[in-house]
C-alpha cells in the first residue's frame, strides 16, 4: 500500500528546516568572507548574530492540540540570550490531530468460576476485660515514720483505693532511733520477766508493759505510744503464758480480769475476750496457727477459731501444723492426720522427701529421730541422748536434716547416714532459737576455747561464725531476727554490753548501741521486726529496763538519707 501524501504542515515544517539550515550556511560563508585576508585589513566592529529559542505551547495561538514556538532575533546585547524585547519573528508549529483508533481485537474467553470455600467456625467470644483504674501519685513532707524531716513520693495504679504501689522516701535526718518508753516517767523499769512479751501488726507494734495499775497493754505506731487495755484491780498480764500470736489481721493473747485468765485479741485500737473457757487458761495450754485457723489447746480438748468455732474433746500436747495437716500427741498415741501410732512426741515436726520428721519415744531408747508417711511410723535412730530435739528440733538444711542431741547432728535421708557435725561445739541452741537463713542454719555454740558464740551449719559441716568477744570471754547471742536478705543478732560486748549487730560473712557489723554503757539487751523479751523498727528491751544507765527502737530503713534501702 503506498505511503499518503504529506500534509501541508508537514511541508512546511521541512522547508522551514532547510530554510534555517541555508541562512546558516549564508551567515558562516559571510563570517568567513569577511575575516579573510585578515592580516591586510582593519577590524571592523562586532557585528550582530541571531539567536534562535523554543518552547512549547499550550492549546492556544490556533493550536488546540498543542505545539511548539520558534522565536528568533537579534543578540543585541550580546549576552548570548534573546531577551523579549529582542524577538523579531515568531512561528508556531502545531501538533496534529491524534490518529483515528485501531480496530477492536477479539474478544477472550470466559473463565470458569471456583468451587465456593467451606465456611467457618465462629470463633469463642472473649472475656470482657476488667475496666482500668488511673494512676496516682501524692507526696508529704515534713515528719513521716521513723524520720523526723522526709519528702516522700508516692505512686500507685487505683486513683480510688489510693493503694501506693512503690515510693521514694528520702529523709533529711538521722532516722529516729532511742528508748521508746518510760511509762511511769523517772520510776523503775517497764519491764520484767513476767511481763515483757510484744508482736507486730502490719505497722503496729503491741507489747506488754508496766504502769502504776500493773500489767497492762500497749500499742506503738511512729511516734505514737498508747495504753489499749488496763485492769486496774489486777494485773492484765497480757501474753504471759501464750504469748503473742498474728492472725486474721489480729494479735491474739491470753490476758487475766476479775473473772480470770481468758484468750483476748486485738486490732491495735480496741481488745476482745474472745472466751470463757471453764477454769481459765492455764500453763500447759498452747497457741497455734494452722492454716487460715488458730488452735488454743486446753485442757479437755482443742479450740479452733476460724469462719465458725468448734471444740475437740480429749488432752492432747506438742502440736504441729505440718503440710497442711496436726501432728499431736493424744493421751496415749501420736496422731497424724487423723492416724493413731504408738509413741510420744518429743518435738515438732517438719515435712521433706514425702515424709514427716520429729524426734519422738516408741520404745526403751527413749527420744531418738523418726519419721512417718502418714499411714506408718518408722525409727530411724537408737543411740541418740535424752535432750535430743529439746533446743533444735528437725529442720531442714539442704538436703539434710539437723537436730541437737548433745551436739549438732545431720541426718542424710538418701543415704540413710548419720553423723555428728564438728563434735567441739557444745551446749548448741540453748540461749536462742536457731534460724534457717541464706541456705545455713545459725544458732549459738559453746566452745571451749572461745566461749559462747554465733555458729552456722551447711548441713555438711558446722562452725564457729565468729569470735565476736576474743579468747575466753563470750558474746552469748540472744535472739536472731530477719529483715529481707538480712541477719541480725542481739550480742554482749565485754566492754559496751549489749548491742545490735548484723551478720555477715566475715563476722558481725555494729548496726546501734542503746547506751554508752555496759547495759544488758535481749534478756527479757524478743528482737521484734515492724515495717520501720527494730524492738528489743535492754537495761538503760537512768531508767532501768525499757523498750529501745532503732530504725531499719537505711540498711533496707527504705530510705535515702541525705544529712
Amino acid at each position: 500500500m503506498a505511503d499518503k501524501k504529506p500534509s501541508k504542515k508537514k511541508r512546511f515544517q521541512k522547508i522551514l528546516a532547510v530554510s534555517s539550515v541555508i541562512i546558516s550556511l549564508i551567515l558562516s560563508s559571510m563570517a568567513y568572507f569577511n575575516t579573510s585576508e585578515i592580516d591586510e585589513m582593519k577590524s571592523g566592529e562586532d557585528g550582530d548574530y541571531s539567536i534562535t529559542r523554543m518552547g512549547p505551547i499550550y492549546g492556544t495561538h490556533s493550536c488546540e492540540k498543542g505545539g511548539f514556538s520558534i522565536q528568533i532575533g537579534i543578540d543585541s546585547d550580546h549576552n548570548q540570550i534573546l531577551d523579549n524585547d529582542e524577538v523579531s519573528e515568531i512561528r508556531n508549529v502545531c501538533h496534529g490531530n491524534q490518529g483515528e483508533s485501531g480496530p477492536m481485537g477479539n474478544r477472550g474467553y470466559w473463565g470458569y468460576n471456583g468451587t465456593d470455600g467451606l465456611d467457618g467456625s465462629n470463633g469463642t467470644d472473649g472475656i470482657d476485660g476488667i475496666v482500668g483504674e488511673s494512676a496516682f501519685i501524692d507526696s508529704k513532707v515534713g515528719e513521716y515514720g521513723s524520720c523526723p524531716e522526709a519528702v516522700v513520693i508516692e505512686m500507685g495504679n487505683n486513683i480510688s483505693s489510693k493503694e501506693v504501689d512503690s515510693s521514694i522516701k528520702i529523709c533529711f535526718q538521722d532516722l529516729t532511733s532511742g528508748m521508746m518508753t518510760d511509762i511511769v516517767v523517772n520510776h523503775g523499769s517497764s519491764f520484767s520477766t513476767l511481763c515483757s512479751n510484744g508482736g507486730v501488726l502490719n505497722d503496729k507494734f503491741i507489747f506488754a508493759a508496766y504502769d502504776s495499775n500493773g500489767c497492762q497493754l500497749y500499742e506503738r505506731s511512729g511516734n505514737d505510744l498508747h495504753l489499749l487495755h488496763s485492769e486496774p484491780t489486777v494485773d492484765f498480764s497480757p501474753g504471759a503464758i501464750l504469748g503473742f500470736i498474728e492472725h486474721d489481721n489480729r494479735i491474739w493473747f491470753d490476758a487475766t480480769d476479775e473473772l480470770g485468765t481468758q484468750l483476748w485479741s486485738t486490732d491495735g485500737e480496741t481488745t476482745w475476750k474472745e472466751t470463757n473457757l471453764s477454769g481459765g487458761i492455764n500453763s500447759n495450754d498452747d497457741l497455734l496457727k494452722h492454716g487460715d485457723e488458730l488452735i488454743l489447746n486446753h485442757q479437755g480438748g482443742i479450740a479452733i477459731f476460724a469462719e465458725s468455732e468448734m471444740m475437740i474433746s480429749g488432752d492432747y500436747d506438742n502440736i504441729s501444723s505440718v503440710n497442711g495437716i496436726l501432728i499431736y500427741n493424744t493421751q496415749d498415741n501420736i496422731s497424724i492426720d487423723g492416724n493413731i501410732h504408738s509413741g510420744e512426741l518429743n518435738s515438732l515436726a517438719v515435712f521433706v522427701n514425702g515424709h514427716y520428721w520429729f524426734i519422738a519415744t516408741s520404745d526403751i531408747f527413749g527420744p531418738q529421730l523418726h519419721r512417718s508417711n502418714g499411714q506408718n511410723l518408722e525409727q530411724i535412730t537408737n543411740h541418740l541422748q535424752s535432750d535430743t530435739g529439746l533446743h533444735i528440733p528437725p529442720v531442714v538444711v539442704g538436703d539434710r536434716i539437723l537436730f541437737n542431741s548433745g551436739g549438732l547432728f545431720s541426718y542424710d535421708p538418701v543415704n540413710s547416714s548419720l553423723s555428728e557435725l564438728n563434735s567441739s561445739l557444745q551446749n548448741v541452741g540453748e540461749g536462742v532459737d536457731a534460724v534457717n537463713h541464706d541456705g545455713m542454719l545459725w544458732f549459738d555454740c559453746g566452745i571451749p576455747e572461745y566461749g559462747f558464740e554465733l555458729c552456722v551449719s551447711n548441713g555438711y559441716d558446722a562452725w564457729l561464725h565468729s569470735d565476736f568477744a576474743t579468747g575466753i570471754s563470750s558474746s552469748n547471742p540472744s535472739h536472731l531476727a530477719l529483715i529481707g536478705d538480712n541477719l541480725l543478732t542481739l550480742v554482749n560486748d565485754p566492754i559496751e554490753g549489749g548491742q545490735l549487730h548484723l551478720v555477715s560473712e566475715d563476722g558481725l557489723q555494729l548496726l546501734w548501741d542503746h547506751d554508752s554503757g555496759d547495759m544488758e539487751a535481749g534478756v527479757h523479751g524478743d528482737l521484734w521486726i515492724t515495717q520501720d523498727m527494730v524492738y528489743y528491751i535492754a537495761d538503760s544507765t537512768t531508767h532501768g529496763l525499757e523498750m529501745f527502737g532503732w530504725s531499719h530503713g537505711e540498711l533496707t534501702d527504705e530510705w535515702i538519707i541525705i544529712n
